[in-house]
């Protein structure tokens, strides 16, 4: 038993049963026919709309993602690297542990490519999306009802997102002190680590004190900042827009805003924990426990994550599949310029 607990199956098996759970949960007691009909029902209109603003969300991305890495993003090409966003999305989706942004890092990290940088940009790109998801998650719990006693716990998230993003500046905009930290953190040995992981943590401390000398400057900490604000808001506006699409905003006496952005915080949270390929049953469970919370019965709410899910899912599936092959076929090229990206300011 404790070989199957400590197996690389184990995550695969928790996933087969947690989807199958919670896709159970959200079909019990619902009428399929009536689901399939209200998808079919849907406004043609907000659903290409809707797709317009997923297909907006990952080029948005990709331009985060090319500013973030400077030099090399320049010599590899933008559309190389929104290929290998593309691909890395589409793997996410099917093998578990985030195997997407490895292979990120290891599609641009190659022609000696430095991939310690490269993965230090994808450590800063998920960073500020933290960042974001926390501030997202704060202001939702202001327009939720809930006991007085979280009213504390919501005070504290935010005083200490405050000082976690004063504490991010602080170190951003002094090199020798990021450096400095960064040396007092290699040279301390945790003991009972083993050394294979000891390893790999000082090599993501060093990547990503690499990535944090990319927004050094005001200009490109303020990029970072407007694409990031851009990428969350595409996010949520394709929510708005399936809702929309449903007719889920008229009579409920709720912001369709608040609605959506409680399916969005609960999505990101949801597609963290194991499950089938393409997350299958969790994320329409977690847009009927979301939706719920405003008063929508069980099946427009199931109609709302079975659609959700398809505009969101078969767009990058497409462009997933396109990327992997063009990038499988792009004839692959030397590097000509050599890699100085700690020798000039990146391009961010």
């Amino acid at each position: 038993m404790s070989k199957l607990l400590s197996s690389k199956y184990f995550r695969v098996i928790f996933g087969l049963l947690l989807s199958a759970i919670t896709l159970y949960l959200a079909l019990r007691g619902v009428s399929l026919w009536e689901v399939s009909r209200s998808v079919g029902a849907a406004s043609t209109g907000w659903v290409l709309l809707a797709i317009a603003s997923v297909l907006a969300n990952t080029f948005i991305k990709g331009v985060r993602w090319y500013r973030l890495t400077g030099d090399i993003g320049q010599r590899s090409g933008f559309a190389k690297v929104l290929a290998a966003l593309l691909a890395g999305q589409l793997l996410n989706l099917i093998y578990p542990a985030r195997a997407g942004d490895v292979s990120r890092v290891l599609i641009l990290g190659r022609n000696g490519n430095d991939k310690a940088f490269v993965l230090g940009s994808v450590l800063l790109e998920k960073l500020a999306d933290l960042y974001a998801y926390i501030l997202l998650a704060v202001l939702l719990l202001f327009q939720l009802p809930i006991p007085g006693w979280i009213d504390t716990s919501i005070y504290i998230s935010a005083l200490l997102l405050v000082a976690g993003i004063g504490w991010a500046a602080w170190l951003v905009n002094n090199e020798e002190r990021s450096e400095r930290i960064g040396r007092w953190i290699t040279t301390r040995r945790i003991s009972w680590l083993p050394e294979r992981t000891w390893v790999h943590l000082i090599e993501l401390v060093q990547a990503t004190l690499s990535a944090i000398g990319q927004v050094r400057q005001r200009k490109q900490a303020a990029e970072l900042l407007f694409w990031t604000v851009l990428v969350w808001l595409t996010a949520l506006l394709n929510n708005i827009l399936i809702l929309l699409a449903l007719g889920m905003n008229m009579d409920r006496g709720h912001s369709v805003v608040a609605m959506a952005l409680l399916v969005l915080v609960g999505l990101i949270a949801g597609i963290a924990l194991p499950s089938i390929p393409g997350r299958i049953g969790i994320i329409e469970y977690i847009c009927v426990l979301a939706l719920t919370v405003f008063g929508i019965p069980q099946a427009p709410a199931l109609t709302y994550g079975i659609l959700l899910h398809a505009v969101v899912f078969l767009p990058g599936l497409v462009l997933g599949v396109a990327a992997l092959l063009w990038l499988s076929w792009k004839p692959s090229q030397q590097t000509l310029i050599p890699d100085k990206h700690s020798e000039k300011s990146p391009n961010y």
